[in-house]
């Protein structure tokens, strides 16, 4: 495994509740069968498999050192229609230029028979006001930076909401194979959004 997964400094706070969302939203779905696209530190993986042993679990990544299942490209997925329940993908869209994440949802759309879990990166400044008291219990309020970004500086990423793209623009393109379902930040790094997806069935 490459050692920037295995590091506790990767593996943030932020992003073991991250994590959790993964694992949550999946198990959500109830799936028997699931296609992970980006294997990373394999935390995801591993504690889906002991939750839930009858699930199927088939990873995939382009970098053949984290020992995926399939090594193969997010652009060309070598899968047969209706092969999964649900596919998760997390941080991997944006590695990929934007003008190519039409034809890779609709790839998604037809691998998955009913839902996709994605997460991505949505940069942006923002203010986050938490509550906590009796009666009222915990909220959480979060006062988000209207303006995108016109360009974006990653030596890995061809985009990122708002540094590229818009959340709308990024939601459009979405809805053009799925029904949204929900969409939600992680509440720790108000930079991590999630999109829960559900198939779109042609009538």
């Amino acid at each position: 495994m490459d050692n920037n997964y295995s590091t506790l400094q990767y593996n943030s706070k932020a992003r073991w509740l991250s994590y959790w969302y993964q694992i949550s939203e999946t198990l959500q779905r109830n799936p028997s069968s699931v296609l992970i696209i980006g294997k990373g530190s394999s935390i995801v993986e591993n504690t889906i498999s002991t939750i839930a042993p009858d699930i199927k679990i088939v990873t995939l990544d382009i970098n053949r050192k984290l020992l995926p299942d399939v090594a193969g490209d997010i652009k060309a997925l070598p899968f047969k229609d209706s092969s999964f329940d649900c596919i998760l993908c997390c941080q991997v869209l944006e590695h990929i230029p934007f003008e190519a994440i039409k034809d890779t949802l609709k790839d998604f759309s037809r691998i998955t028979k009913n839902s996709v879990v994605i997460f991505e990166p949505h940069k942006r400044k923002y203010l986050k006001i938490e509550i906590d008291a009796p009666m009222i219990g915990k909220k959480s309020l979060i006062m988000k930076y209207p303006f995108k970004k016109k360009s974006i500086k990653s030596r890995q990423h061809f985009w990122e909401i708002n540094r590229g793209v818009s959340y709308r623009e990024v939601k459009r393109v979405i809805k053009k194979y799925f029904i949204v379902e929900k969409t939600f930040l992680n509440e720790i790094n108000c930079n991590h959004r999630f999109f829960i997806l559900k198939k779109m069935r042609l009538k």
